[in-house]
């Protein structure tokens, strides 16, 4: 971790909203996603987004990844406005810059073609690299960056050859093919061995370090968040109700949710601590959220302030917020 925050975002999320509709004609139903949330992503600073399934995360990645348009607010890249109509030329810089990592790299990898293929393709599409000879030897070089060696050995495998590590390796390796400065990372460990959780989290480390890549880190593992970013921000019910720098953050919780996160993670030299933290309930149903902050009803320190109106962010110090009346 730098510790430090660069002074200029290269990818911002402004008052990201993202509602769904769903249901028939005569019931349409919304479901509110993401409510309102601001992200900053810095070059070779890792932002981690934690919470639990269903409140959001993944809705803010792909609005970031352009994969979902936003209901409102707006996306920032280099300080320029990223419009859905913008030309062609313009929106093929911002794929190329602001390249994602699938959950499950089986998926987002064709099992119909070789591990080569993958590599190659994003660089005939944004480099306009044609001959074999030079395609092969950058898609070697990709390999080796990711520690799949030795390459000659990989490259011409198929997925389904592949350990779950090594195909996230090559899923990682594909998003360099194309020298981007920015990597959504939603939640790219979670469906791997333990074993190999950690080479994955210490590679992407790496990548952030040498070459400068801005990371949005999202993950439900406020542990792994802690290990590999700078800052956390907590994401309950489609808003982020804290953020603060990461090794802060986890000594010293403010919101009654980020304190409920920690008190589940494991620690052999705290024992069980049978009921502190403890909170029963789960999110709430998305398209039936009410005017006051959703946390209310699984909160122990809930107020009847807590049921009229969601907190707004207080903020604690330069780089701290929490929403909570509590503060």
């Amino acid at each position: 971790m730098t510790g430090v925050v660069p002074q200029k975002p290269v990818l911002e999320g402004r008052d990201l909203t993202k509602h769904f509709h769903v249901g028939g004609f005569f019931s349409p139903t919304v479901v509110k996603a993401v409510q309102g949330s601001s992200l900053s992503l810095y070059p070779g600073y890792v932002v981690a987004l934690v919470g639990e399934s269903g409140s959001g995360k993944s809705t803010i990645i792909r609005m970031l990844a352009r994969l979902y348009e936003p209901t409102s607010g707006e996306i920032y890249y280099e300080g320029e406005p990223v419009f859905h109509n913008s030309n062609h030329k313009r929106e093929l810089d911002y794929r190329r810059k602001v390249q994602m990592i699938f959950q499950d790299p089986f998926s987002s990898l064709n099992p119909v073609k070789r591990v080569g293929y993958h590599l190659e393709r994003p660089m005939i599409l944004h480099h306009k690299m044609h001959k074999k000879e030079a395609l092969r030897r950058s898609a070697l070089e990709l390999l080796q960056r990711v520690a799949l060696t030795p390459p000659e050995e990989y490259i011409e495998k198929y997925p389904h050859q592949l350990s779950g590590g090594q195909r996230q390796r090559v899923a990682i390796a594909r998003t360099l093919a194309v020298s981007p400065r920015v990597i959504l990372a939603d939640e790219p460990i979670s469906m791997l061995d333990v074993s190999i959780r950690l080479d994955i989290l210490n590679l992407m480390e790496a990548l952030r370090r040498d070459m400068n890549i801005a990371f949005l880190y999202v993950t439900h593992d406020i542990a792994s968040a802690r290990y590999f970013a700078d800052e956390i921000n907590v994401m309950y019910a489609g808003y982020i109700v804290e953020k603060a720098n990461s090794e802060e953050l986890i000594q010293e919780p403010k919101h009654p949710y980020t304190q409920m996160l920690l008190s589940s993670v494991p620690d052999p030299h705290r024992g069980l601590r049978t009921g502190e933290g403890e909170v029963t309930g789960e999110i709430p149903d998305l398209t039936t959220l009410g005017k006051g902050c959703p946390f209310a009803p699984r909160c122990k320190h809930a107020m009847d302030v807590c049921q009229e109106s969601m907190p707004p962010r207080t903020q604690l110090s330069e780089t701290r917020w929490v929403r909570c009346y509590l503060y």
